[in-house]
């Protein structure tokens, strides 16, 4: 795929990702792929770009970017400096998101014990979702407290990194789950991040064993989570709920002692909802 100069990326949202045997290539449009390509290369890269900026950073050729770029941009996808030259993702482009919100229903149906939650706990509650290698946030309760906005619905993180992620790939068939580490660049974010995949497995291993999983600092500084995985239609897991805290008051063993408990039974309340949907 991208055939016309493009040189295609690794990335999890990109579609070079897929295998080969699922797509069928009578079926499938190359140019709407460089359209999400662009549109993913701001995802990844939330700044202002120039044309050539975006071309080096999508792989695309420039003829070909220069064409996606005045598409998205006629469509409003996108807006243009005239005095800087750079594009920028427009307003519009959050309707995407937000019609997928809206068209969840576990996001409305389970928001209530997130609520519930961050009452008992007096501290940040997120709803998180698997998309390739990354959870998505998708629900969040913010604490009072919280002096940080580093993350909004949205926000991406490697699912080997998080407790939810953790949560959810431990409740994964094992095959899908290696599978999953296998297509991830394990990459520390922090000094405290786990990369040696026998430890991570012996993680989700235990994770399977106790119903919760527990991250201190392995994503962002500062940050200690305890997360539950969300069962819905036939038992499948769909989605994970964490507590986040700050290591400013808490330490990995008063969380484990105190929220971890809260998350599991918040995460089984969420799954009787959830099982309802067949679309999860």
């Amino acid at each position: 795929m991208l055939d016309s100069g493009g040189k295609g990326r690794t990335g999890v949202n990109s579609p070079t990702v897929l295998e080969k045997s699922n797509i069928d290539e009578r079926l499938y449009l190359g140019t709407i792929e460089k359209g999400m390509l662009i549109l993913d290369t701001f995802c990844a890269n939330p700044r202002p770009m120039t044309l050539a900026e975006v071309s080096a950073a999508s792989g695309l050729n420039k003829s070909a970017t220069q064409r996606v770029l005045y598409t998205l941009r006629a469509l409003r996808y996108l807006t243009h400096s005239e005095t800087t030259r750079q594009y920028s993702l427009s307003v519009r482009a959050m309707d995407i998101g937000n019609a997928y919100l809206r068209s969840n229903p576990i996001v409305e149906a389970t928001y209530p014990y997130l609520l519930e939650a961050n009452k008992r706990s007096q501290e940040t509650v997120n709803l998180t979702e698997l998309d390739g290698s990354d959870i998505v946030f998708i629900s969040r309760v913010p604490s009072r407290s919280v002096m940080s906005s580093y993350v909004t619905i949205g926000t991406r993180l490697p699912a080997f990194a998080t407790a939810p992620g953790r949560a959810i790939l431990a409740n994964l068939d094992p095959a899908a789950a290696e599978e999953i580490l296998d297509g991830s660049s394990l990459n520390a974010l922090t000094q405290h991040t786990i990369i040696d995949r026998r430890k991570l497995f012996e993680e989700l291993e235990a994770v399977r064993k106790s119903g919760f999983a527990l991250a201190n600092q392995e994503a962002m500084l500062g940050d200690i989570s305890t997360a539950a995985p969300v069962f819905g239609y036939d038992n499948r897991v769909v989605a994970a709920v964490n507590i986040a805290v700050s290591t400013a008051n808490w330490t990995p063993e008063k969380v484990q002692a105190e929220l971890s408990p809260i998350t599991v039974e918040i995460a089984r309340q969420m799954s009787k909802v959830a099982s309802q949907y067949r679309r999860l």
